[in-house]
C-alpha cells in the first residue's frame, strides 16, 4: 500500500464513518474506481482504532457524563439498543460479506439510505427543538436501524440519527446517541475481527503509512463530526439525502 492509498483511504474511512453516506460503501466504490488493492485487516483496525479516538475526542464530556448521577441513565440505553446489531452480525456474517463484492448492490442501499435521510430531514424540520427525551423505546428502535447499517451502503449515522428523530427524540440527542452507540459497535468489531481472522496482515515496516492512514480518519472524522452537526443544527439534512440518491446512482450504471 502505497501513502497516497493509505492517505485517500484514511481521509474516507474517517468522513463516511461520521458523515451519513456509508463508510463500508464508499470504501468499496474507491477501490473499484481507482483501483486499489483491498486493505490488509490490520490497516482495517487500524482505521477503526483512529475514527473511534475522534469520537472519544469529540464526546469525551459525554463519555464522562455517562458514569455521572446524571447521565447514567443513558448506558442502559446504549446497552439495550447494541443487542439487534450483535444478533444481526452473529447470524448473518457471511451473507453480509458477500454484499461487500457488488457495487451495484451496494448502490441500492445508497439509495435506501437517501429515502431514509430524507424522512429524517421531514422529522428534523418538525421537531428539531420539540422533540423529546430518550427512552427505552426509542433507543431500541435506534439499536435496529444501526442492525441494518452492517449492510454496505447503508449509513450507520445516517438510519441511526433519522430514526431518532422520527422517534421524535430531540435532534442533539439523537445526534449524540447515535455516536455514542456506536462506540460498543465500533470495539465489538475490531475484538470480532482480531478474534475470527487469524491472518491480519503484516506491517512489513510499512509504519508510516499505515500511521498517516490513521491521522488522516483522525482529523477527518473530527472535520465530519462538527460537520454533521451544523448540518443538523441548521435543519439541512437533505443535502446527504440528495448526495446518497446520485452517488448511488453512480455506483449502480457507471459499473
Amino acid at each position: 500500500m502505497s501513502f497516497t492509498e493509505s492517505l485517500i483511504s484514511g481521509v474516507v474511512q474517517g468522513l463516511t464513518e461520521f458523515l451519513p453516506v456509508s463508510s463500508s460503501g464508499h470504501l468499496v466504490l474507491v477501490h473499484y474506481f481507482f483501483g486499489f488493492k483491498e486493505p490488509s485487516v490490520l490497516f482495517d483496525i487500524c482505521l477503526h482504532v483512529a475514527t473511534l479516538g475522534a469520537i472519544l475526542l469529540y464526546f469525551w464530556r459525554d463519555v464522562l457524563g455517562l458514569f455521572t448521577k446524571e447521565g447514567k441513565h443513558w448506558l442502559p440505553y446504549i446497552l439495550f439498543a447494541t443487542i439487534p446489531a450483535v444478533f444481526m452480525a452473529l447470524l448473518f456474517d457471511e451473507k453480509i460479506i458477500v454484499l461487500f463484492q457488488s457495487t451495484r448492490k451496494v448502490g441500492l442501499m445508497l439509495l435506501a439510505t437517501s429515502f431514509i435521510l430524507l424522512v429524517g430531514h421531514i422529522a428534523l424540520k418538525e421537531n428539531h427543538e420539540k422533540g423529546g427525551r430518550l427512552e427505552f423505546r426509542s433507543s431500541f428502535l435506534v439499536g435496529i436501524s444501526q442492525a441494518f447499517a452492517l449492510l454496505p451502503g447503508i449509513s450507520r449515522s445516517g438510519v441511526t440519527i433519522s430514526t431518532g428523530l422520527v422517534a421524535r427524540v430531540k435532534a442533539e440527542d439523537a445526534f449524540k446517541f447515535s455516536f455514542l452507540l456506536s462506540i460498543p459497535a465500533i470495539i465489538g468489531a475490531l475484538f470480532f475481527k482480531i478474534y475470527t481472522i487469524k491472518n491480519l496482515g503484516a506491517v512489513n515496516g510499512n509504519i508510516p503509512v499505515y500511521l498517516v492512514g490513521m491521522l488522516a480518519a483522525f482529523i477527518s472524522g473530527l472535520v465530519g463530526l462538527r460537520f454533521l452537526w451544523g448540518v443538523i443544527k441548521h435543519k439541512k439534512l437533505f443535502i446527504f439525502a440528495i448526495y446518497c440518491f446520485f452517488a448511488g446512482l453512480a455506483a449502480i450504471f457507471l459499473t
